[in-house]
């Protein structure tokens, strides 16, 4: 059920904020097929790019590893102006590109601020060429490593449901919207999550079973195609994964509210990590994800209610300091959700904003959600009228843009259907996926769902 809390917004905002600078560096990922080449092509080959970007973004660094084309490889670009679907001219050169598989890198390039732009609005794209393909034989759009349930890789959130009956995830793949289906479930599925946990630019499968009071993740890595188990954290935690150690990896990840501690596998080395943050004394904060520094990492951030309004308390990966932004206001009838495993990015920045649902009638059901945004681009405000509160939230960037979509899933004749409100045009659109019975588990742990902050 979604959860609310007692806290009317102000649009009131007191921030302590330190050093900007960010020590870490971001990093950016393609998955090259042919069937995201313009026009498409039935290679098998296929390949992964990563892009770095160093703190100042006046540099970055380029690796690309590649197999399985029909042809001898004959040259390797980055192209810019080019979103989804549209072919753009070349931007930056590969130098040693041949065979039919091989590695390539690094390489380094200066891009100007412009540039920049484009790239983090997800117009630039890897393109690998052959003598069978001049035009590219294998292509990749290029992303931010931190974007969840893209299972096609070009950039673009699917739409998919996981049906227990079937043991099985069905996918609407948005690069040719055909729907794939992957059989793979465990014992007593209880939640989902889809992230990258092992680089290659494309969602994993992952279920979260019980396993007594314990957690038991089971991740179907697409790399791979192999399984990996693991028992980590209590039924009782929040699952929180998100790339804490900056390599462009999922890692498996809980928040214990009741002692304040995070609980981290880092995917770099593999090694365990136990950090306190967060409230215990009343056992009220509430653990989010989220990159509010612009290094690469997530942040260690709890949102809290107080008697001043929604607090937002985060450790800075960049530079350790505490970061207090106050997003919401004191108590009166409207309630208000916050989101705290949603990646949130309205501005494409690469900056999470902060961001609360209201609800303006909690004693009824079906009212329309109104979302107050604040901008971490130049902290201005953005009010989005979107969906009911009867809905689960599933946000996501599903026009490409490098900007979070408003999105909310309902049942309607037995279907569901997904209202998207797509930052690119402004406008709405919906899409039919799924049927009744579809994810049935504790939806506590779906992303996206609102939490209830109790006023301390």
């Amino acid at each position: 059920m979604r959860r609310k809390f007692s806290l009317m917004l102000t649009i009131a905002l007191s921030a302590f904020v330190l050093s900007t600078t960010a020590s870490a560096q971001q990093r950016f990922v393609g998955y090259l097929t042919g069937a995201q080449e313009v026009p498409a092509n039935n290679s098998t080959g296929k390949g992964v790019c990563t892009l770095v970007l160093n703190s100042t973004e006046t540099q970055m660094t380029v690796n690309c590893t590649f197999s399985g084309l029909a042809a001898s490889a004959s040259a390797g670009h980055i192209h810019d102006t080019g979103p989804v679907g549209v072919n753009g001219p070349v931007r930056f050169g590969f130098t040693g590109v041949t065979g039919t598989s091989g590695t390539l890198g690094p390489f380094t390039f200066n891009p100007t601020p412009a540039q920049i732009a484009d790239l983090r609005a997800k117009r630039w794209y890897f393109n690998i060429h052959s003598a069978n393909f001049p035009g590219g034989e294998i292509r990749g759009q290029v992303k931010s490593t931190n974007q969840p349930v893209d299972f096609d890789g070009d950039g673009r959130t699917d739409i998919r449901v996981f049906r227990s009956s079937a043991s099985a995830f069905y996918t609407l793949n948005s690069i040719n919207n055909i729907i794939t289906a992957n059989f793979f479930a465990g014992t007593s599925t209880i939640g989902t999550a889809s992230d990258d946990y092992d680089g290659d630019g494309r969602g994993d499968l992952v279920l979260l079973d019980a396993f007594g009071t314990s957690r038991s993740w089971r991740i179907l890595q697409t790399a791979t195609n192999t399984v990996r188990e693991i028992q980590w954290g209590l039924t009782t935690d929040q699952v929180l994964p998100a790339d804490y150690d900056g390599d462009g990896k999922t890692d498996v990840a809980v928040y214990r509210q009741s002692t304040g501690i995070w609980y981290i596998i880092q995917s770099s080395d593999n090694q365990t990590r136990a950090e306190v943050f967060g409230l215990v004394a009343t056992n009220n904060d509430i653990g989010m994800v989220g990159d509010f520094d612009k290094d690469g990492k997530n942040d260690l951030t709890t949102v809290r209610g107080t008697t001043s309004g929604v607090g937002w308390f985060t450790r800075r990966s960049s530079d350790n300091t505490l970061q207090t932004v106050f997003w919401g206001g004191p108590p009166a009838p409207a309630q208000d959700s916050v989101f705290t495993a949603a990646q949130v990015d309205i501005d494409g920045d690469g900056i999470q904003d902060y961001m609360v649902g209201r609800d303006p009638n909690t004693t009824t059901t079906g009212d329309q959600l109104t979302y107050y945004i604040r901008r971490s681009s130049d902290g201005q405000s953005v009010v989005i009228p979107w969906g009911l509160d009867s809905d689960i939230k599933r946000f996501g960037d599903y026009d490409g843009d490098g900007k979070t979509d408003i999105a909310s899933r309902r049942t309607e004749n037995g279907q569901f259907v997904w209202y998207i409100y797509q930052s690119s045009t402004q406008t709405g659109r919906a899409v039919t996926f799924g049927q009744t019975g579809d994810l049935r588990f504790s939806e506590s742990e779906e992303l996206s769902v609102g939490v209830e902050l109790p006023i301390n």
